[in-house]
Protein backbone atom coordinates (compact mmCIF):
# COMPACT_ATOMS: atom_id res chain seq x y z
CA UNK A 1 0.00 0.00 0.00
CA UNK A 2 2.95 2.31 0.57
CA UNK A 3 3.59 2.22 -3.21
CA UNK A 4 0.03 3.43 -3.89
CA UNK A 5 0.27 6.21 -1.30
CA UNK A 6 3.62 7.34 -2.71
CA UNK A 7 2.89 7.24 -6.45
CA UNK A 8 -0.90 7.57 -6.49
CA UNK A 9 -1.09 11.37 -6.07
CA UNK A 10 1.35 12.02 -8.92
CA UNK A 11 -0.33 9.44 -11.18
CA UNK A 12 -3.82 10.88 -10.57
CA UNK A 13 -2.71 14.43 -11.30
CA UNK A 14 -0.64 13.57 -14.37
CA UNK A 15 -3.31 11.30 -15.86
CA UNK A 16 -6.05 13.90 -15.39
CA UNK A 17 -3.93 16.65 -16.94
CA UNK A 18 -3.09 14.40 -19.88
CA UNK A 19 -6.71 13.44 -20.52
CA UNK A 20 -7.94 17.04 -20.35
CA UNK A 21 -5.12 18.24 -22.60
CA UNK A 22 -6.01 15.51 -25.11
CA UNK A 23 -9.68 16.53 -24.90
CA UNK A 24 -8.68 20.13 -25.67
CA UNK A 25 -6.57 19.07 -28.68
CA UNK A 26 -9.28 16.81 -30.08
CA UNK A 27 -11.97 19.44 -29.61
CA UNK A 28 -9.80 22.08 -31.29
CA UNK A 29 -9.36 19.76 -34.27
CA UNK A 30 -13.08 18.94 -34.39
CA UNK A 31 -14.28 22.55 -34.33
CA UNK A 32 -11.54 23.89 -36.61
CA UNK A 33 -10.14 26.48 -34.19
CA UNK A 34 -8.58 26.63 -30.75
CA UNK A 35 -10.63 25.47 -27.78
CA UNK A 36 -8.14 27.26 -25.51
CA UNK A 37 -8.97 30.90 -24.77
CA UNK A 38 -7.15 32.27 -21.74
CA UNK A 39 -5.56 35.64 -21.22
CA UNK A 40 -7.83 38.22 -22.85
CA UNK A 41 -8.26 40.37 -19.72
CA UNK A 42 -6.33 41.13 -16.55
CA UNK A 43 -8.56 38.79 -14.54
CA UNK A 44 -8.15 36.06 -17.15
CA UNK A 45 -4.37 36.43 -17.07
CA UNK A 46 -4.41 36.23 -13.25
CA UNK A 47 -6.60 33.10 -13.35
CA UNK A 48 -4.32 31.54 -15.98
CA UNK A 49 -1.22 32.31 -13.91
CA UNK A 50 -2.80 30.86 -10.75
CA UNK A 51 -3.91 27.71 -12.61
CA UNK A 52 -0.41 27.21 -13.99
CA UNK A 53 1.22 27.89 -10.62
CA UNK A 54 -1.07 25.45 -8.81
CA UNK A 55 -0.63 22.69 -11.40
CA UNK A 56 3.16 23.10 -11.49
CA UNK A 57 3.29 23.12 -7.68
CA UNK A 58 1.11 20.02 -7.57
CA UNK A 59 3.31 18.17 -10.04
CA UNK A 60 6.49 19.14 -8.17
CA UNK A 61 5.01 18.31 -4.78
CA UNK A 62 3.55 14.94 -5.76
CA UNK A 63 6.67 14.08 -7.77
CA UNK A 64 8.96 14.79 -4.83
CA UNK A 65 6.57 12.86 -2.57
CA UNK A 66 6.81 9.84 -4.89
CA UNK A 67 10.59 10.12 -4.81
CA UNK A 68 10.53 10.25 -0.99
CA UNK A 69 12.37 13.54 -1.15
CA UNK A 70 13.30 15.32 2.05
CA UNK A 71 13.09 18.67 0.25
CA UNK A 72 12.22 21.66 2.38
CA UNK A 73 9.31 22.47 0.06
CA UNK A 74 7.57 19.37 1.41
CA UNK A 75 7.78 20.64 4.97
CA UNK A 76 6.29 19.58 7.46
CA UNK A 77 6.67 16.04 6.21
CA UNK A 78 8.99 14.61 8.82
CA UNK A 79 8.28 10.97 9.55
CA UNK A 80 6.44 11.89 12.75
CA UNK A 81 4.05 14.23 10.94
CA UNK A 82 2.95 12.01 8.06
CA UNK A 83 -0.67 11.07 7.62
CA UNK A 84 -2.04 7.87 8.99
CA UNK A 85 -3.41 5.18 6.71
CA UNK A 86 -7.01 6.45 6.72
CA UNK A 87 -6.14 10.09 6.02
CA UNK A 88 -3.88 9.10 3.15
CA UNK A 89 -6.56 6.81 1.77
CA UNK A 90 -9.25 9.50 2.11
CA UNK A 91 -7.05 11.99 0.21
CA UNK A 92 -6.40 9.52 -2.62
CA UNK A 93 -10.06 8.52 -2.88
CA UNK A 94 -11.14 12.19 -3.02
CA UNK A 95 -8.53 12.97 -5.68
CA UNK A 96 -9.48 9.92 -7.77
CA UNK A 97 -13.19 10.72 -7.48
CA UNK A 98 -12.48 14.32 -8.50
CA UNK A 99 -10.46 13.14 -11.50
CA UNK A 100 -13.31 10.90 -12.62
CA UNK A 101 -15.81 13.73 -12.20
CA UNK A 102 -13.67 16.19 -14.18
CA UNK A 103 -13.04 13.76 -17.05
CA UNK A 104 -16.64 12.55 -17.30
CA UNK A 105 -17.99 16.11 -17.12
CA UNK A 106 -15.63 17.21 -19.90
CA UNK A 107 -16.98 14.31 -21.99
CA UNK A 108 -20.53 15.56 -21.39
CA UNK A 109 -19.51 18.78 -23.14
CA UNK A 110 -18.52 17.01 -26.36
CA UNK A 111 -17.60 19.57 -29.05
CA UNK A 112 -18.55 22.39 -26.69
CA UNK A 113 -15.54 21.79 -24.41
CA UNK A 114 -13.52 24.98 -23.91
CA UNK A 115 -10.64 26.04 -21.68
CA UNK A 116 -10.87 29.67 -20.61
CA UNK A 117 -13.09 32.19 -22.37
CA UNK A 118 -12.89 31.46 -26.11
CA UNK A 119 -12.92 33.82 -29.07
CA UNK A 120 -15.87 31.94 -30.52
CA UNK A 121 -18.79 30.74 -28.44
CA UNK A 122 -19.88 27.12 -28.57
CA UNK A 123 -22.96 26.49 -30.70
CA UNK A 124 -25.13 25.42 -27.75
CA UNK A 125 -25.32 25.60 -23.98
CA UNK A 126 -24.60 22.28 -22.22
CA UNK A 127 -27.22 21.56 -19.55
CA UNK A 128 -27.42 17.76 -19.66
CA UNK A 129 -25.41 14.98 -18.03
CA UNK A 130 -23.51 16.16 -14.99
CA UNK A 131 -24.41 19.74 -15.94
CA UNK A 132 -27.95 19.04 -14.69
CA UNK A 133 -26.53 19.08 -11.15
CA UNK A 134 -23.80 21.73 -11.33
CA UNK A 135 -22.95 24.53 -13.73
CA UNK A 136 -19.26 23.72 -13.20
CA UNK A 137 -18.81 19.98 -12.65
CA UNK A 138 -15.36 19.99 -14.26
CA UNK A 139 -14.15 22.62 -11.79
CA UNK A 140 -15.86 20.74 -8.94
CA UNK A 141 -13.88 17.66 -9.92
CA UNK A 142 -10.64 19.62 -10.17
CA UNK A 143 -11.22 21.19 -6.77
CA UNK A 144 -11.76 17.70 -5.34
CA UNK A 145 -8.42 16.69 -6.85
CA UNK A 146 -6.67 19.70 -5.28
CA UNK A 147 -8.22 19.05 -1.87
CA UNK A 148 -7.56 15.31 -2.04
CA UNK A 149 -3.92 15.83 -3.00
CA UNK A 150 -3.45 18.34 -0.16
CA UNK A 151 -4.74 15.67 2.24
CA UNK A 152 -2.76 12.81 0.66
CA UNK A 153 0.44 14.88 0.55
CA UNK A 154 0.06 17.15 3.60
CA UNK A 155 2.74 19.70 2.78
CA UNK A 156 2.57 23.47 2.79
CA UNK A 157 3.29 23.45 -0.95
CA UNK A 158 0.24 21.28 -1.67
CA UNK A 159 -2.04 23.33 0.57
CA UNK A 160 -0.83 26.48 -1.21
CA UNK A 161 -1.44 24.84 -4.60
CA UNK A 162 -4.99 23.93 -3.59
CA UNK A 163 -5.70 27.47 -2.38
CA UNK A 164 -4.29 29.00 -5.58
CA UNK A 165 -6.42 26.65 -7.64
CA UNK A 166 -9.55 27.57 -5.69
CA UNK A 167 -8.95 31.32 -6.22
CA UNK A 168 -8.32 30.70 -9.94
CA UNK A 169 -11.61 28.77 -10.20
CA UNK A 170 -13.52 31.57 -8.46
CA UNK A 171 -12.11 34.11 -10.92
CA UNK A 172 -12.62 31.90 -13.95
CA UNK A 173 -16.22 30.89 -13.35
CA UNK A 174 -17.27 34.52 -13.05
CA UNK A 175 -15.66 35.37 -16.40
CA UNK A 176 -17.30 32.33 -17.98
CA UNK A 177 -20.68 33.30 -16.54
CA UNK A 178 -20.43 36.80 -18.02
CA UNK A 179 -19.43 35.34 -21.38
CA UNK A 180 -22.23 32.76 -21.42
CA UNK A 181 -24.76 35.39 -20.35
CA UNK A 182 -23.70 37.61 -23.24
CA UNK A 183 -23.99 34.72 -25.72
CA UNK A 184 -27.03 32.78 -24.51
CA UNK A 185 -28.98 35.48 -22.64
CA UNK A 186 -32.24 34.26 -21.12
CA UNK A 187 -31.41 30.61 -21.80
CA UNK A 188 -28.39 30.95 -19.52
CA UNK A 189 -30.34 32.99 -16.94
CA UNK A 190 -32.92 30.22 -16.75
CA UNK A 191 -30.15 27.65 -16.36
CA UNK A 192 -28.58 29.72 -13.55
CA UNK A 193 -31.93 29.85 -11.79
CA UNK A 194 -32.29 26.04 -11.95
CA UNK A 195 -28.73 24.88 -11.29
CA UNK A 196 -26.21 26.12 -8.73
CA UNK A 197 -22.76 27.39 -9.60
CA UNK A 198 -21.09 24.50 -7.77
CA UNK A 199 -23.86 22.07 -6.72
Amino acid sequence: MDFVFRFGPFAILLTTLGLLALKTLLTSAAIGHGAYGFGRSGRQRLAQWLFRLSVASGLVGTGLWAAKSGSIILWPLSEGERNGFWMSLAGLVAAAAGASLAVFASSDMGRRWRVGVPDQAPDALVTTGLFRFSRNPVFCGMLMIALGLAVAVPADLMVGAALAFWVACELQVRDEEEFLMSVFGNEYRDYMARVGRWF
